[in-house]
């Protein structure tokens, strides 16, 4: 009897084989999901169905944005570490980890602090060991009714470089004072270790609340969409069918500007109303609570104007990442944990 792939191969005029580009064994993914899971926060434990290899990934969290209730603007945040390790494990012996968990502390004004970390520990018959992937720092807010938020920045102490004229350039979400020491996400413990880096924002107008003038800068972790990671730039919208200026604006545009990293994305930017029913939350608090960001990418920073306070985005939650190939082909794969 013929095959579905020789079948195929009689209908089409190009040639059609099987699939080439797919991973090798299972994969097995842990990741809350939720603005409040406590699902995966206390435990992971993940057990080897046979002799096998292990490709263990872990991110940590992304750093969020903090809020703001007067005029002003704030930095994106920092992604979270990535950390990789390949091991050799028989059949019994276990993994064990906690997803790192971004900051979800909306109402906390200028600044929401460090995001949670991912750590794992495995136990292979004797070359037991551990990994741990930093979360990303949250970014800094200022209240400002009139001064240019790149010279505020540069007098806070932040990493910039001017571009334009004397009021503008980027600022990123680092800096070294003695007060605050510089922070930024770093994996210990695999085979393969890399810091997540910072994000920045470019501000090119004086004025505090220009948003058609700034553009966002958000850095993606290693492992994801590229082996060193990347950074996306995309504009802001500003009071229109699908955003208010604060408190919803940006994240449908972050979120089509990250789909378009990917070598395969799958939509534009996606439609929502703004302030009705009809839309996935209806309210400020909301906004900064639910992770809208993926895993390990920081929240972006607000946008507020005089009157109507932003919360922000909560950064990305933290992601294990188990690819297991088999060495023997004596268990059931429906079986596997």
């Amino acid at each position: 009897m013929a095959s579905l792939t020789t079948l195929l191969q009689t209908k089409y005029d190009f040639a059609v084989g099987n699939e080439t580009n797919l991973e090798q064994g299972r994969i097995y993914q842990y990741y809350v999901g939720s603005a409040r899971g406590t699902t995966y926060r206390c435990h992971v434990c993940w057990v080897a169905p046979s002799a096998g290899t292990a490709t263990i990934e872990i991110w940590g969290a992304g750093g969020s944005g903090a809020e703001m209730c007067c005029c002003g603007f704030g930095l994106n945040g920092n992604p979270g570490a990535y950390s990789k390790k390949t091991l050799t494990m028989a059949s019994g012996c276990f993994i064990c980890g906690i997803v790192g968990q971004s900051c979800g502390n909306a109402d906390d004004l200028c600044h929401r602090g460090t995001s949670e970390p991912t750590q794992i520990c495995w136990f292979a018959g004797g070359t037991d060991g551990c990994m741990c992937a930093q979360g990303g720092k949250g970014g800094y807010t200022y209240c400002s009714t009139g001064n240019s938020p790149y010279c505020c920045f540069i007098a806070g102490g932040f990493c910039g470089t001017q571009g334009g004229d004397q009021y503008c350039g980027i600022i990123c979400n680092f800096k070294d004072s003695s007060s605050e020491p510089t922070f930024c996400a770093q994996a210990y413990g695999g085979d393969t270790n890399c810091y997540g880096g910072f994000s920045c924002w470019y501000f090119r107008g004086c004025q505090p609340n220009c948003n058609c003038r700034n553009v966002p800068v958000i850095k993606f972790p290693p492992g994801q969409i590229s082996t060193c990671g990347g950074e996306v730039h995309y504009t802001l919208d500003s009071d229109n069918g699908r955003s208010q200026w604060s408190g919803m604006g940006g994240w449908m545009n972050a979120s089509h500007a990250f789909n378009l990293a990917t070598r395969s994305p799958t939509q534009g930017g996606p439609y929502t109303a703004c302030w009705t029913g009809n839309r996935s939350c209806g309210c400020y608090q909301a906004n900064g609570c639910i992770p809208f960001m993926p895993a390990g990418i920081g929240g972006q920073g607000p946008r507020p104007c005089d009157g109507v306070r932003d919360h922000a985005h909560r950064g990305g939650l933290g992601l294990i990442r188990i690819k297991f190939v088999s060495s023997t082909n004596d268990y059931d794969l429906d079986s596997a944990p």
